[in-house]
């Protein structure tokens, strides 16, 4: 009894359903590298310190657009930074400006404050349903 317990316990633990977002990532310039995309839960860290970091190759890439899914525990509020890691150094390169010398996407399309990153609130978008679709073009310096 004790065994068909604990059994019970873990698949109902372990079979959490999960929930997809598909990202349709536009204005990608190179099929070389990879595409980074980084996930927050809260304004706390973002755009720094991600709560998830997805590296994805360039698989589907056609016409410089690419569609990408990431799947996340529980429902909520989110926000994407997307980057073409042209290089796959894992990082977003930049001058000695600061720069950004690879293209790199907020989700909700969210525009940069200058050489500043949105807000949190610029970003978010909520996950309600088992699959949430967003769209992204990346820009480019």
């Amino acid at each position: 009894m004790i065994h068909f317990l604990f059994a019970l316990i873990l698949t109902t633990f372990t079979n959490q359903p999960k929930y997809a977002i598909q990202i349709t990532v536009d204005n990608i310039k190179t099929s070389e590298g990879q595409v980074i995309i980084s996930l927050y839960d809260s304004e706390k860290g973002f755009p720094y310190e991600p709560e998830k970091y997805f590296y994805l190759p360039k698989k589907s890439l056609k016409d410089g657009r690419a569609v990408f899914t990431i799947e996340i525990d529980k429902p909520g509020d989110y926000a994407l930074t997307v980057v073409d890691d042209v290089n796959e150094n894992g990082d977003m390169d930049k001058n000695f400006v600061g720069v950004p010398k690879e293209g790199f996407a907020f989700s909700k399309n969210a525009k940069p404050r200058g050489l500043r990153p949105p807000a949190f609130d610029d970003a978010k978008f909520s996950v309600k349903s088992k699959e949430t679709q967003l769209k992204v073009a990346l820009r480019y310096f």
